[in-house]
């Protein structure tokens, strides 16, 4: 058996999880040592990459791989690559260096293709073996082809199964060039979709700017894109050199260069769609007489040209319009066919270029035509399993869909039926499980914010998406206290698909900008608008797309690399399965580079368990899985080399196509400025110096620096080359020098002597404000150096502009997703707590130490030998296991928010319930407080020789502990720092002690601390009050502290709770119960059963033993007898004869507990008193006139105070 065979069944026999889609360690009974010990260790059983590896063929596939690229002998550094590229591109799940570990030894090894083949066959679909006969002629066509490899080839082929197929693919692969007459003309025989990509006329693309030398097709299966370069000369794919005649792999995010000309993945799937008329954009465009150009997804009033995007673009006017497309003039009627890389030229000098208004077409959906000779239309996002003329959704739909519209034209209906979806779709609010009638306007909600709009009527169905297609900034402004200039008259407009650059000295507003857009700070003028909506007008609809980064790291440093992934992941995307959200998990990792890091904990800056660049990958990877359509990263590469910065950039730069993202850069190198479509440069006081392009800005600087200090005389000379951003902020801060050329100093706001500026902030501001209106005189369509052409429609108050307008719907869960959310910040709050292991190992330890120094100190008794009974510290005792109960639940949570402030800013825009994560807070935090509590009981009751009180304790110190914790979450939801969380927890916990009536009694305690005593006195100048006033009632400032209920409950629990009492007073409750009414008659059963019960109470009043447990046993068998009834008197006589030994009072019965609760209750029952008072350690409380257990309201009391400091915390947070 090969090694590979042997460390797959290794992998086999270890890992059960994958295939279930579940990360980390094989589930295992909650009691299990291994459970703990992995999460105690933060590792899994068996790494998920290697359960993953084992369960999906990935052995057997290397070692395929390995077989083809040496089967002519020699093993090419290129197959190499291309085998292991695939294998890492299809199994992300996959950590790299096992995968290249495996296919290296697999090299080693001789490996029988035709076994490998038998063993694929049955565990791959029909679809999984044609991708891989791809992949593999693809490997062995990097080589001279030679007879045998094409004879294994074919082989392989027909032991797999598709033998027929794989003639077929090479077939194509090699007919790829020819004219499409030449090639296979039955569909059974086309495997593969092809495309051709030139400048002759018969192809599919048309690019007039290629030259004839160059040409390319592209193949398509499922997600797979070849590439045959078909010209004379090389092209570039994934910044490769790839010569005439061969083929390459096009990843997604990947392009191709081909001469002049870029296109990336998307774009070509875009194109494959359209040629199978899937997919047909298109959008209405309205010319103004200013040159500026509106658009919108329906015709209105005025709409001069309808443009239709597929494999070219048609343009139709539908009025008589003053432009001009290939020299053909758009007069009404006029059809002109065009290619992506052709302009309209309106009013003569006016380019629209059409590759922008197909990227803004793109933005509003898809909007299908119903043709009136078909009536069933198929509707899904996998373009393989539709047939021309279906409807396409958009490519980046989360899941499997595919349904089937049945349309109605006469009844203007129709009837929708799911074939198959991976997650639940609705018309309105009613749920579609198979079949359901559709009404002419009704909308079929396919995810989050996307949606399909049904006009029977109008022979059309239209894709909606709910995206925030142009965020508009106008006159911004904000201060802070009053003072202070952050941002000032800021406008700008960023539209999708845009990387904006925000740039500028430190202190200058970049971070309150982005907060502002963010929804986290309200400016205080000016207004932020996307897709024309006012951002805080419509905060709660509009920031589930918004995502923020802030610089400052966002994730847990003690949870796992994946592990914080995983968590983003089912907070942002509770909606898609547990598989579809591990998959998006497993690609984001191998994106991010991160993929060989899953298993390590994230640490923080000290620990270097990540370098810079991985943490700063790490931070932005968070966000990019998710539904946002806007991202706003705050200094991501502060602290970063070049090259990490660049990593890291290019890592944003592929969230630019579809998305709108702005991010804040101190001083950028070139090279990372040039990465961005436009830049933001602020001054000092949040004032705008730029607005445009990189290069534009740098030419801009350097003109009017020129012009200021005429250091050159021509005027129309042009910037150096080398010109790099420094050179901005060289001229930006350019001192002020007198006439002898030194340096003049001002003091600046805080009194420090600074260099003056001879171009001050609001020269910069005054000058490019200048610059606009040129600008705009001169008929320019956007900012100096806009690489878009199209300007901001004014506002329409029209219906089909109100609609363009409407508010995105914030994402409705189900209750599936809101348990998701709930149990993923539960189980995220658990981890962070056990794999604290300095914090989790102090928690623990704190109990037991304190309670033996505590029980050990207060271990005294007034007799020679100790007991129970004489023990002169047990309220001490109890008192004291209250107060540290109330010290761990406060020291355990003080820090707990404040140590995950930022990762709440981050998600407090995407499902942040806020309420589930105080939940989930509180619970893992209440587990290890009631675990504190169970270890300290068991000690400090032992060596005190308390005995069967535990679970009434218990209850007692745990009701205070949360108490505790609570208090300590809201020191942390109101505090910014540790060092103040800390600081504050004496404030809550001293008071309590000294209040708390065990400290200083009630009665020996300043009375004016009673308001309502005071007030009284104050008001009646009487003594009589205060003489008749109980001594031991509680002042009203106390009853706001939480020890005071909880050691009276403890108190009284201790005196009538323990089993002797107990006992009592239910023997003296059955003989209350069996004394007849006055004047009736007992018969002789009936006496017989009140004389055996009072005998029963005598024997428990005075029982004794050998020793407590048989106590304890004998109590219970008394209680047991007189319920069941089965009481005797030989029973109770043999108690009765022992009268050595220990007695139950004696081990149950404390003598100074039952002199606190007997003084109280003489007070209580006090005679002489009209009205029987409340007072400390009273058995009874009497309210509006009803008499009420005290154990019941001090429970009820805490309970209520918890609640009340609950809601707080929310409301803080």
């Amino acid at each position: 058996m090969s090694l590979v065979k042997k460390l797959a069944k290794k992998f086999n026999t270890k890992a059960q999880t994958s295939a279930n889609g579940v990360h980390g360690p094989a589930e295992l009974p909650w009691w299990s040592p291994e459970r703990w010990a992995h999460l105690w260790n933060g590792q899994p059983q068996v790494s998920a990459a290697s359960a993953a590896t084992a369960n999906t063929m990935l052995p057997v596939l290397i070692e395929v791989f390995a077989a083809f690229s040496k089967l002519d002998g020699n093993i090419e550094e290129e197959e190499v690559e291309s085998s292991l590229g695939y294998l890492r591109y299809d199994y992300p799940e996959a950590i790299y260096a096992d995968m290249r570990r495996l296919y290296f030894e697999a090299l080693q090894e001789p490996q029988d293709l035709t076994q490998r083949a038998k063993e694929l066959s049955h565990k791959l679909s029909q679809e999984q073996k044609i991708l891989l006969g791809v992949q593999l002629y693809l490997l062995i066509s990097r080589a001279q082809q030679n007879q045998r490899q094409m004879v294994e080839f074919y082989l392989f082929m027909t032991n797999l199964g598709i033998a027929a197929q794989a003639i077929d693919i090479v077939y194509q692969l090699n007919a790829g060039d020819k004219p499409p007459e030449e090639g296979f003309s039955t569909k059974g025989g086309q495997p593969l979709d092809t495309l051709r990509i030139g400048a002759t006329k018969n192809c599919d693309v048309l690019l007039r700017s290629l030259s004839d030398d160059c040409s390319v097709v592209a193949f398509r299966f499922q997600n797979l894109v070849l590439l045959k370069n078909t010209g004379s000369i090389s092209i570039l794919v994934r910044s490769r050199r790839q010569p005439p005649g061969e083929f390459s792999r096009l990843y997604p995010g990947e392009r191709v260069v081909l001469e002049d000309v870029t296109l990336d993945y998307n774009d070509l799937i875009t194109y494959f769609n359209s040629k199978k008329t899937l997919s047909g954009t298109q959008i209405y465009l309205t010319l103004t007489e200013n040159g500026s150009a509106e658009i919108a997804p329906q015709r209105t009033r005025g709409t001069n040209l309808r443009l239709s995007f597929g494999l070219g673009v048609t343009v139709e006017a539908l009025r008589t319009t003053k432009a001009t497309l290939n020299g053909v003039v758009l007069s009404s009627g006029t059809v002109v066919e065009a290619s992506i890389e052709d302009s309209i030229i309106a009013h003569g000098e006016v380019e629209i270029a059409l590759r922008d208004l197909r990227v803004r077409a793109q933005e509003f959906g898809g909007q299908f035509r119903l043709e009136g000779s078909r009536n069933t239309y198929l509707v899904s996002n996998k373009p393989e399993l539709l047939d021309e003329g279906d409807i396409l959704l958009s490519e980046d739909t989360d899941g499997e869909i595919l349904l089937r519209i049945e349309c109605n034209y006469a009844q203007k209906t129709g009837v929708l039926e799911v074939l198959r979806s991976s997650r639940p779709l609705y018309i309105g609010l009613i749920p579609v499980r198979d079949r359901i009638t559709l009404n002419d306007g009704d909308t079929i909600t396919l995810g989050e914010g996307q949606y399909l709009r049904c006009h029977f009527a109008d022979r059309i169905i239209e894709e909606e998406r709910n995206t925030v297609r142009q965020i508009e900034v106008r006159e911004l402004s904000h201060r802070f206290d009053g003072r202070d200039t952050a941002q000032d008259g800021v406008s700008f407009i960023a539209r999708r698909g845009e990387m904006i650059c925000v740039m500028g000295p430190s202190g200058c507003g970049k971070s309150t900008l982005l907060r502002i857009l963010g929804g986290q700070l309200k400016p205080k003028g000016g207004e932020v608008l996307m897709n024309g909506l006012a951002l805080y007008d419509n905060l709660h609809n509009l920031t589930p797309y918004i995502a923020y980064i802030p610089q400052e790291d966002a994730f847990d440093p003690l949870l796992k690399v994946q592990e914080n992934l995983d968590f983003s992941v089912a907070v942002r995307c509770p909606h898609l399965k547990t598989e579809e959200r591990r998959k998006r998990v497993d690609a984001k990792l191998a994106e991010l580079g991160l993929a060989d890091l899953r298993d390590r904990l994230a640490g923080t800056p000290q620990q270097k368990f990540l370098s810079g660049g991985e943490r700063k990958r790490l931070n932005a990877g968070l966000d990019m899985i998710g539904i946002s359509d806007v991202y706003l990263f705050d200094e991501p590469t502060s602290g970063l080399s070049s090259k990490d910065s660049e990593h890291v950039l290019e890592i944003i730069r592929s969230l630019a196509r579809n998305k709108i993202v702005i991010t804040s850069i101190h001083q950028p190198s070139s090279r990372l400025l040039q990465m961005f479509d436009k830049a933001l440069l602020l001054d000092k006081g949040g004032k705008l110096a730029y607005f445009g392009t990189p290069q534009g800005m740098i030419e801009y600087f350097w003109r009017v620096y020129h012009t200021e200090t005429g250091q050159v005389g021509d005027a129309d000379a042009q910037p150096p080359d080398k010109l790099t951003p420094d050179f901005v902020f060289d001229v930006l801060e350019t001192p002020l020098r007198d006439i002898s050329g030194d340096i003049i100093h001002e003091r600046s706001a805080d009194g420090h002597l600074v260099a003056a500026r001879r171009f001050p902030p609001n020269f910069w501001r005054d000058s490019y404000q200048r610059h606009l209106i040129m600008e705009s005189m001169a008929k320019q369509k956007a900012a100096p150096g806009s690489t878009s052409l199209i300007a901001r429609p004014k506002r329409d108050e029209s219906q089909s502009a109100s609609r363009m307008r409407s508010t995105p719907k914030p994402p409705k869960h189900t209750f599936r997703e809101e348990s998701i959310l709930f149990f993923t910040l539960l189980k995220r709050a658990f981890l962070s707590k056990l794999r604290n292991r300095t914090n989790l190992l102090t928690t623990l330890l704190e109990a037991p130490l304190l309670a033996y120094l505590i029980s050990s100190v207060l271990k005294y008794s007034e007799e020679e030998n100790y007991t129970f009974a004489t023990a002169f510290h047990i309220p001490t005792y109890l008192f004291m296991s209250l107060v540290v109960a109330m010290f761990l639940g406060l020291t355990n949570s003080a820090d707990e928010i404040i140590r995950d402030r930022h990762t709440l800013s981050r998600e407090r825009n995407h499902n942040l319930r806020t309420f589930y994560y105080l939940c989930g807070k509180i619970i893992s935090l209440s587990t290890f407080a009631l675990a504190q509590c169970v270890i300290y009981l068991l000690i400090g009751n032992w060596v005190l020789e308390i005995r069967d009180m535990f679970l009434i304790h218990l209850w007692w110190m745990f009701l205070t502990s949360l108490t505790g914790v609570c208090l300590g979450l809201f020191i942390s939801s109101i505090v910014s720092d540790n060092r103040t969380a800390v600081n504050a927890i004496p404030l809550l916990l001293i008071p309590q002690i000294i209040l708390g009536g065990a400290l200083i009694k009630y009665e020996e305690m300043n009375k004016n601390l009673d308001l309502v005593y005071s007030v009284g006195k104050w008001l009646k100048k009487s003594g009589n009050d205060e003489e008749n006033a109980s001594k031991l009632k509680v002042p009203f400032i106390c009853q706001f502290m939480p020890l005071r209920w909880s050691y009276e409950g403890m108190v009284i629990s201790q005196s009538k709770l323990n089993p002797l009492t107990r006992n009592q007073d239910f023997l003296d409750e059955r003989i209350q119960s069996l004394l007849p009414p006055s004047g009736a008659d007992m018969s002789d059963r009936q006496r017989h059963e009140l004389e055996l019960t009072k005998q029963s109470l005598a024997v428990v009043s005075g029982l004794y033993a050998e020793n407590p447990r048989e106590i304890s046993k004998r109590l219970g068998s008394i209680r047991d007898a007189v319920l069941s009834g089965r009481i005797e008197p030989p029973m109770l006589d043999s108690m009765l004869q022992q009268n050595d030994g220990v007695s139950a009072e004696e081990i149950y019965v404390n003598r100074k507990v039952l002199d606190l609760v007997t003084k109280a209750e003489m007070e209580r029952e006090d005679y002489r008193r009209k009205t029987s008072p409340n007072v400390f350690f009273g058995t009874r409380k009497t309210y509006s006139g009803t008499k009420y257990n005290t154990l019941w309201i001090n429970s009820i009391v805490i309970l209520f105070s918890l609640s009340l400091i609950i809601a707080a915390v929310e409301l803080s947070l």
